[in-house]
């Protein structure tokens, strides 16, 4: 073969290979286990690994990057974001100073915060806070004015100085408490645990970054819910607290609404067909545009009364929806995503007659966290068939969305 064209090839066939490889998003995040671990695997290569890291390199991958993730400590990750020397730093709380130097992604993580207490003692504003030095929840500690006694280089050390009594409260993720526990609590301290909040942590890249690739972002978060599948479950507890509040709120809505009624009255395609139309036309307008058919339902008079139950329960309840025995949107109080439900969990769960004569809490069905974009807060949704008056079968389901957060709270204080 000739000397140039086995050059020419070679060189050729390298381009291709090299255009093939995905281009790499550098990170750097911070050691929180099961969320973000710093190991070794076999040969020496140090691994990062944990559900958040996951989430991130899923998210990434179906974006078309690989990922290169380092852990660092905060201080050094802002200083490089800032100075756009690395791609993002994630798993962190929203702050003013990041929000002015880099651009933050929709949720890539949901932890849940709480006051740990040794034995039975209850939380008052006067204990002796310790959190781990540099964490998110010492900067949320801070910016809430609340006063820390201590700050701690890890969590095993906050656990270590509760259990001795050096301060009186640790504020930390349930799971890296948990972890712990397993771990180092041979003694199996007992703790009382005070619910806080649920912290939505995020991905942040640098201003170079999403300059000099625009569609990253958007694509990256369209994936995320996907992603999560599975890290988002509810705890049993934290179901049960869930189905007592929604069969509550739904018992309510039921004695001052004729759902029914309500139904009947809404808009019925006559074949799945023109279903399918409909929801390809809305799925492609909405959240952009209101899409005709959706202004229709929402200027319903049973609408306006699921607008008006929904601002009774403001800040808990984020959406209120009445779905017909075709999974189609018969009210709601305000734009979906999609016209057609009846592909959902939500509706099938619950829409079969088979289980007509069972009773309320089995016939209701309450989701998994999700993270809702719309809204900017993470829901579960409670949904319940609304019976036709004989008892055979049902006439559609109630779909309620509940802020997660809030809902907690609120079956905590019931």
């Amino acid at each position: 073969m000739n000397f140039q064209l086995a050059v020419g090839l070679t060189a050729i066939m390298t381009s291709a290979v090299c255009q093939a490889q995905p281009p790499t998003l550098n990170l750097y995040t911070f050691d929180s286990a099961p969320y973000q671990m710093a190991g070794t695997e076999k040969g020496g290569t140090d691994q990062i690994s944990g559900e958040t890291v996951d989430t991130v390199v899923c998210a990434a991958n179906r974006a078309g990057w690989s990922t290169r993730i380092r852990i660092t400590p905060q201080n050094r990750a802002i200083h490089s974001l800032e100075r756009n020397m690395i791609d993002g730093y994630f798993a962190i709380d929203p702050s003013t100073e990041l929000d002015n130097i880099a651009q933050r992604s929709d949720p890539v993580a949901l932890e849940k915060w709480y006051f740990f207490t040794r034995g039975d003692k209850s939380f008052t504003d006067d204990l002796r806070i310790g959190v781990v030095d540099g964490s998110n929840e010492e900067a949320w500690l801070e910016a809430k004015g609340f006063t820390i006694f201590l700050s701690v280089s890890s969590p095993s050390q906050l656990l270590a100085l509760l259990k001795r009594g050096r301060i009186d409260t640790a504020l930390m993720d349930e799971r890296v408490m948990n972890r712990l526990r397993y771990k180092n609590d041979s003694e199996g301290t007992q703790l009382n645990a005070h619910f806080v909040r649920y912290a939505p942590l995020y991905l942040y890249l640098s201003e170079a970054f999403v300059s000099d690739h625009p569609d990253f972002l958007g694509t990256f978060n369209r994936t995320l819910n996907s992603c999560m599948a599975g890290q988002l479950a509810l705890s049993d507890e934290e179901e049960r607290r869930i189905t007592v509040l929604s069969s509550r709120l739904l018992e309510e809505m039921n004695s001052v609404l004729d759902v029914r009624q309500i139904i009947d009255a809404g808009p019925r395609q006559e074949s799945f067909t023109d279903v399918m139309t409909i929801d390809s036309q809305w799925q492609a307008l909405s959240p952009f545009a209101t899409p005709d058919l959706a202004a229709i339902i929402l200027a319903l008079p049973g609408s306006a009364a699921l607008q008006a139950w929904q601002r009774s329960h403001q800040g808990l309840v984020t959406e209120v929806m009445l779905v017909n025995d075709m999974g189609t949107l018969a009210a709601m109080s305000q734009l979906t995503s999609d016209y057609w439900q009846g592909d959902e969990p939500k509706f099938q769960r619950v829409i079969d007659s088979h289980v007509a004569d069972a009773g309320a809490d089995q016939r209701l069905y309450i989701s998994p966290i999700r993270y809702d974009t719309s809204a900017a807060r993470f829901q579960v949704t409670a949904s319940a068939p609304v019976s036709p008056g004989n008892g055979k079968s049902t006439s559609g389901v109630i779909v309620i969305g509940l802020s997660i957060e809030e809902a907690l709270s609120d079956a905590e204080r019931h």
